[in-house]
């Protein structure tokens, strides 16, 4: 009996979201751990150790996983849920984008202006070119 695997592309690994259940890819998640002291901690940049918790990146399902209690389900332990984690988690996405744009702009990669980004789309190898804006952001 077949589950369908062949199919379905696996380029990016996949996470299941505490919210959903569904399995996504990791680039729509927001990951946290839980730390020595049982505090549930935003973990952006996906390097803190411990078993991942992962969370759709939507505000929505941040809030439900908050209110239902869905961190202590998914640690399997006793946790603190801080009362200003879902801005804390937005104060850290901002500050992740904010640090990809300056990065791309320190690199010389960023593009600024109406003309400039016209003018860029134009090239034939701005579809294809490898290291683009969004995987320089992302990383």
């Amino acid at each position: 009996m077949s589950l369908g695997g062949k199919d379905k592309t696996r380029n990016d690994p996949e996470r299941r979201c505490i919210v959903s259940g569904e399995a996504q890819p990791k680039r729509g998640l927001i990951r946290f751990a839980v730390s020595p002291d049982g505090v549930v901690v935003p973990d952006v940049l996906e390097k803190l150790p411990g078993r991942g918790i992962w969370v759709a990146a939507d505000r929505a399902a941040l809030e439900a996983a908050v209110k239902k209690g869905l961190f202590a389900r998914a640690a399997k332990q006793a946790v603190t849920v801080p009362e200003t984690l879902v801005a804390d988690v937005e104060a850290l996405l901002v500050r992740r984008l904010i640090d990809g744009v300056s990065m791309a702009r320190k690199a010389g990669r960023a593009i600024a202006g109406y003309e400039k980004v016209r003018d860029w789309l134009g090239k034939e190898d701005a579809e294809g070119e490898e290291g683009d804006v969004t995987e320089e952001v992302e990383a």
